[in-house]
C-alpha cells in the first residue's frame, strides 16, 4: 500500500473526531495536531507543559498548559503518571467542556501505557505486557531468546558492594554501563544510566540508582557509534528499516553520558547494516510472538569493532524515528503508529519496508536537542551558528531546553552527526550560560 492508501484508512479513524493529547511539552504535539486537521479531525485539545517553539494554533487546537516541574525526563514522565492518574481541577474542566460526553479520542504520550484520564481511556496506548520490555535488565535475556550477539552482563542488586564486583569482573578497560532497572516505572534518556570508570563514578551511581531501582544491569562499555534500528511487528511479520545515529555525548563532568537526538546521516558499512536489520527482525519476531507486539519498535546499542551490540528494547514509538517521518511528511508515522496497537489498521510487513527504508534513505534528517537541569530560562534565544546551524535556547520541564537545527548539505555525508552536536552545543552553551560543559563525540569503531 501506498502513502495515499494508509492515510485513507487513517482519515476514516479521525475524520470528524474530538482529539485530545495530553503529556510533556504542549510544543510537541505540534506535527501531531497538524496531521490529526490534515486527516479531518475536529478541533483538538492539547495538555501540556512549557516548552520552547510556537505552540499548536488556535484555529487548530485548544491548549490548556500544566505547571511541570522536574529534574530530570524520568521524573518529568512520572509526574505526568501521577498527573493523569489525578488531573488538575481546571484540566478536568478542560475536558469535559472539549469532549462532554467522552467520545473523543484520548492520545497519551509514546511513553505511556493503558490507564484512564479523569474516566476516559486512551486510544492506541500500549498493553503493560509491552512495556515491561524496556527494563534495562531483561534486554539481555531477550536478545539470548532471539539469537541476537549481545555484550556480556550482570544482573545485580542495587548495592555498591555487588555493583563493583560485577563492575570488577566485566570492565573491559574502558569502564562498565550501569543501567537500572523499571522497579518504579518508566526509565529512558540515558537518566539511570551511568558509565562508571573510577571509584566516584561507582559511589555517585550507586547513590542516583538506589531511590529509583531494586536492580542494575552491569557491562562493559562499548567503544563505537550509539545507534539504533527500528522495526514495525504486524500480523503477518515484521518490518525492519534502515539505522539511526543516537547522538550520545561524552562529558567530563557526571552524568557522563548526555542523550542529545537523533540522526539519519550517518552510513555504516552495508553489512553491519544488515546486520543491524537482522537483529531488529529476530528481536521483532520474539516480541511479536510472546506478547502480540503490533506497531513500532527499537533496538538500541553500539556499533562495535566486533559489530552492532543491542543494549536495550523499547516496543514504542522511539524519537529515532522522527527522521522517517520527515521521509514521508503526508503520512503520520506515530498516528499509524497508534492505529496499529487499537487494531484498527494492519499494515504488512513487506508494504512498509518498501515504503520506509528508501524513503529514509533518500532523505536524512538531523536533530540534537538537550534538557539542562537547574538552568531556568524565560525567554527563548536563537543563535546563527556557522555552516548554516541554529540553536534555539528556552525554557523546559527541566529549566532550559537547547534545539540544534543543522543545515544538512554542511555536514559529512554518510559520517555521524555527533562531532557538529557537540561543537553546536558548546557554542550554544558559551553564548547563553547553561553550564553544559565541555562534550566530546562517540569514537566510531568500525
Amino acid at each position: 500500500m501506498d502513502v495515499d492508501g494508509y492515510r485513507e484508512q487513517l482519515r476514516t479513524l479521525f475524520a470528524g473526531r474530538r482529539v485530545v493529547l495530553t503529556g510533556g511539552a504542549a510544543q510537541g504535539h505540534v506535527a501531531q495536531v497538524r496531521a490529526l486537521r490534515d486527516l479531518g479531525s475536529d478541533r483538538c485539545l492539547v495538555v501540556g507543559g512549557r516548552g520552547t517553539g510556537p505552540l499548536p494554533p488556535e484555529e487548530d487546537a485548544d491548549v490548556v498548559l500544566v505547571d511541570v516541574s522536574a529534574p530530570d525526563m524520568v521524573a518529568e514522565i512520572r509526574t505526568w503518571d501521577r498527573l493523569h492518574a489525578a488531573p488538575p481541577p481546571h484540566v478536568v474542566e478542560a475536558l469535559d467542556r472539549f469532549d462532554p460526553d467522552g467520545e473523543g479520542l484520548l492520545l497519551l504520550t509514546p511513553f505511556d501505557t493503558d490507564k484512564t484520564v479523569a474516566g476516559r481511556r486512551p486510544w492506541g496506548a500500549r498493553p503493560p505486557a509491552w512495556t515491561a520490555f524496556e527494563d534495562k535488565t531483561v534486554a539481555d535475556a531477550l536478545c539470548d531468546r532471539a539469537g541476537v550477539a549481545r555484550p556480556p552482563s550482570e544482573v545485580v542488586p542495587v548495592d555498591l558492594r555487588a555493583l563493583c564486583g560485577a563492575a570488577a569482573r566485566l570492565d573491559a578497560g574502558a569502564g562498565t554501563v550501569w543501567a537500572g532497572d523499571a522497579r518504579d516505572g518508566f526509565n529512558g534518556g540515558a537518566v539511570c544510566v551511568h558509565w562508571v570508570r573510577d571509584d566516584g563514578d561507582a559511589e555517585a551511581a550507586a547513590a542516583a540508582l538506589a531511590p529509583r531501582c531494586g536492580t542494575a544491569r552491569v557491562a562493559p562499555f562499548l567503544e563505537g557509534v550509539p545507534c539504533s534500528i527500528h522495526g514495525f511487528a504486524t500480523g503477518d511479520g515484521v518490518a525492519v528499516f534502515r539505522p539511526v545515529e543516537l547522538i550520545t555525548l561524552r562529558s567530563a563532568q557526571r552524568p557522563h553520558l548526555r542523550y542529545a537526538g537523533t540522526a539519519t546521516v550517518w552510513d555504516p558499512a552495508a553489512d553491519d547494516r544488515e546486520a543491524m536489520r537482522d537483529a531488529a527482525r529476530r528481536i521483532g519476531s520474539v516480541l511479536r510472538a510472546e506478547v502480540g507486539l503490533r506497531g513500532f519498535f527499537t533496538v538500541d546499542g553500539v556499533l562495535t569493532a566486533d559489530g552492532f551490540r543491542p543494549t536495550e528494547v523499547n516496543p514504542r514509538f522511539g524519537a529515532g524515528l522522527l527522521g522517517y517521518a520527515a521521509s514521508v511528511p503526508d503520512l503520520s508515522l506515530p498516528l499509524l503508529h497508534r492505529a496499529a496497537i487499537a487494531g484498527a489498521i494492519d499494515p504488512t510487513a513487506a508494504d512498509l519496508e518498501a515504503l520506509l527504508v528508501p524513503a529514509a534513505d533518500a532523505t536524512r534528517v538531523a536533530a540534537s536537542w538537550m534538557a539542562v537541569p537547574g538552568r531556568r530560562v524565560d525567554d527563548e534565544g536563537e543563535a546563527e551558528l556557522p555552516g548554516g546551524t541554529t540553536v534555539q535556547v528556552g525554557p523546559g520541564p527541566m529549566g532550559a531546553f537547547v534545539r540544534v537545527t543543522f543545515d544538512l548539505q554542511s555536514l559529512p555525508a554518510g559520517e555521524p552527526v555527533a562531532p557538529a552536536a557537540a561543537a553546536a552545543l558548546g557554542v550554544a552553551d558559551e553564548r547563553f550560560g547553561l553550564g553544559i560543559g565541555p562534550l566530546e563525540p562517540a569514537v566510531p569503531a568500525r
